[in-house]
């Protein structure tokens, strides 16, 4: 019976979803499409013993892009069968994104009748912890949403220490995992309230300590071995990616005090007395809440509720981040993979299980003394309020179906046909310059089978910032033939190209005619209505000279057009230091190596950085001056080829390879020669001899 109310408040909060969970979504088509992807995806791998689970179809080359986001598999656990049977992703979606409010509700329900022992305190509660505007906030992060486990775990623990039953102490564990594998964050948010519990438990139990550490240490080491593979992909990433935040980037994802009181656009805002909008830094969660919690925390002599005085401060500490003190920044550098959290002022999910919990003891506190009428109708009215307080349905997005025929469908079903390889999709846009398009790319991708460049999750593909910015060779009809080319030696084997997704029509028309001009890369095209799809020609092989050898960068003289000032910059063996022309590139840029003898120069190496990306030569000559002084010219083309070839490699740090025809060098001139509104940067220059 409480489940169903909590299911019925769970509707009413997300009104008006449960009238098209087919076809609509909440929150826009961000985030919540990409968690659809992510459980449509998990899904997939679950019939294939998740074989290939972290290698999703998204931002090629990358491997492991699953882990560039939450994996979503303690969701998907409950969610694959819906998307098996239903085969429709946002339907999935929506059952978990329901479902989350429901578990959320019942979970604090469960937690606080055990503590405060009143039925209708712990509906109350469990109320005032499903509705808090912070879910409104977070409406996009399904992964928040799931901290309904948190106060599950948490009546388990509670159990265990009452009962010294094993089984409750395993019923612990299985919520601790299933909560982290929903949300990674909550590995590290969850310890905070168990830590302390298990704390004060300890301390209250002297004579059965060594016993209960042998438990938790059991549970803990099963916890552990559960987990470890999967945070083992992230941390590798995180090393080998640098996929790290730094301490001064979490500044703006930190919460302030006053942010307590921050409701997002469209909650009540108790006539203008609340500020609207702040983002991540959302984290009102109601004034019946928090009033009836500081009632609890004064008015009830109590060890639960001094437990969760104790959880609430230091989750309110830690929200605030690095700018909150200590206790952060010390975490931050001890703990493994602390330092990846992006948001710390997502702790407030953490706040509100205190919150949640106290104020269940400040409702028992009024309710037991009110006469039993009187006690229902004051529970109703609040319950009222809770509602008003905390919700006001969700803004929802209408999403195209995908049994809808449409040109973009055939020009798909077509390369569902093809044989294995990578595909691009036009337009393709940076991540910042986000448009919904990019996922519905990637939603796509799940059916057609093939991967694609294109994508959007918590971390970016360098390529897709190159090819999708401002200083990208796609904007450039001359770059077009050499950039397919860059892919296709990537393994990039398709295009399409949508006519209709394009912001100006001229832009469309002008790349497909750029694209029609490089017959020599396309082996087939094909055009549904206004969407077109191209195979491209396999890349010729490539013969790498292992003969060659460095030159000792000691032994040469380097002079530029300008900028000489920053000439030591090139052979200093800092990758992140560089020599840049200082103006836009005009077509008179050079920088030039003078040799101390004669020899073969074979190859040119020039690396640049993530941040010099958009700042690449867009055309090179490169001409050897002999001892005669005979001017010949070994090379004169773009080189994004090769750059999109080096970023495949190392996209933090690529290095473009230009091979030369034989020579005898004393003088080596590197010309720029093309025109770009971006100055020419180079971070080192290297050149190996034959």
């Amino acid at each position: 019976m409480h489940v169903l109310a909590f299911c019925a408040a769970a509707i009413v909060a997300t009104w008006p979803l449960i009238l098209h969970p087919a076809r609509t979504i909440a929150g826009g088509l961000g985030d919540p499409l990409l968690n659809t992807f992510i459980l449509a995806w998990d899904a997939d791998r679950a019939r294939h013993l998740f074989r290939g689970l972290w290698d999703a179809p998204f931002l090629y080359p990358h491997r492991h892009t699953l882990a560039y986001s939450e994996h979503l598999l303690g969701i998907a656990l409950f969610t694959t069968p819906v998307e098996w049977i239903s085969r429709n992703p946002i339907l999935t979606y929506n059952v978990a994104y329901i479902s989350s409010y429901a578990l959320a509700g019942f979970g604090m329900f469960l937690l606080v009748r055990s503590l405060v022992g009143r039925t209708d305190a712990a509906v109350l509660a469990g109320l005032a912890f499903e509705l808090t505007p912070y879910r409104l906030a977070q409406t996009t992060h399904l992964q928040v949403l799931m901290n309904g486990w948190m106060p599950i775990g948490l009546w388990a623990l509670h159990e265990y220490f009452r009962t010294g039953s094993r089984r409750w102490l395993a019923a612990f564990a299985a919520a601790f995992v299933l909560l982290g594998l929903s949300n990674g964050y909550y590995f590290y948010f969850f310890s905070i309230p168990a830590g302390v519990v298990v704390a004060v438990e300890m301390a209250r139990r002297p004579n059965r300590r060594a016993r209960t550490a042998i438990d938790l240490l059991t549970a803990a080491l099963v916890v552990v071995a559960v987990v470890a593979p999967i945070a083992w992909v992230y941390f590798r990433l995180q090393r080998e990616a640098g996929f790290v935040r730094s301490d001064e980037e979490l500044a703006g994802l930190s919460a302030r005090l006053g942010d307590y009181f921050r409701v997002p656009h469209g909650g009540w805002t108790w006539r203008g007395l609340l500020i609207v909008g702040g983002g991540e830094r959302e984290l009102f969660h109601g004034f019946i809440v928090i009033g009836f919690a500081a009632l609890g925390a004064l008015a009830v002599r109590s060890r639960s509720v001094a437990t969760y005085v104790v959880v609430t401060a230091l989750a309110v500490w830690l929200s605030m981040g690095p700018g909150g003190g200590p206790l952060y920044k010390w975490l931050f550098r001890i703990v493994p993979g602390f330092n990846g959290l992006r948001v710390p002022a997502r702790f407030s999910s953490v706040v509100i299980v205190g919150l949640a919990v106290l104020a269940g003891a400040g409702f028992a506190w009024v309710l037991a003394r009110l006469p039993r009428r009187a006690g229902v109708a004051w529970t109703i009215a609040i319950a009222g309020i809770i509602v008003l307080e905390g919700q006001h349905g969700v803004g929802l997005a209408d999403v195209p179906a995908a049994n809808v025929k449409s040109w973009d469908r055939v020009a798909y079903e077509w390369l569902q046909a093809q044989p294995a390889g990578a595909a691009i999709e036009l337009p393709i846009t940076q991540q910042d310059d986000f448009h919904p398009f990019t996922l519905t790319y990637q939603l796509e991708a799940l059916r057609h089978g093939h991967p694609i460049v294109n994508g959007y999750s918590g971390w970016k593909s360098m390529l897709q910032e190159l090819l999708g910015g401002a200083a990208s060779p796609l904007r450039d009809p001359s770059l077009i033939g050499r950039t397919l080319e860059g892919l296709q030696a990537i393994g990039v084997r398709y295009v399409l190209l949508h006519e209709e997704t394009f912001p100006a029509q001229g832009d469309a028309g002008a790349l497909v005619d750029a694209i029609h001009s490089t017959r020599a890369q396309i082996a087939e095209e094909q055009r549904f209505g206004r969407t077109w799809a191209w195979r491209l020609r396999g890349a010729s092989p490539v013969s790498d000279d292992g003969r060659l050898s460095r030159i000792d960068p000691s032994v040469v003289s380097l002079d530029a057009s300008q900028q000489q000032g920053r000439l030591p910059l090139l052979v200093d063996g800092d990758r992140d230091t560089r020599w840049i022309s200082g103006d836009p590139q005009s077509g008179g840029e050079w920088l030039a190596v003078r040799l101390s003898r004669p020899i073969d120069v074979g190859r040119v190496q020039l690396a640049t950085a993530e941040r010099s990306l958009g700042d690449y030569p867009r055309r090179l000559k490169i001409e050897s001056i002999d001892e005669a002084g005979h001017t010949r010219v070994l090379f004169d083309d773009a080189i994004v080829d090769r750059l999109i070839e080096a970023m495949a490699i190392d996209e933090r740090y690529p290095v473009t390879n230009i091979d030369l025809p034989p020579n005898r060098t004393m003088r080596l001139r590197i010309n720029q020669t093309g025109h770009a509104p971006t100055w020419w940067a180079a971070h080192e220059l290297t050149v190996l001899e034959r």
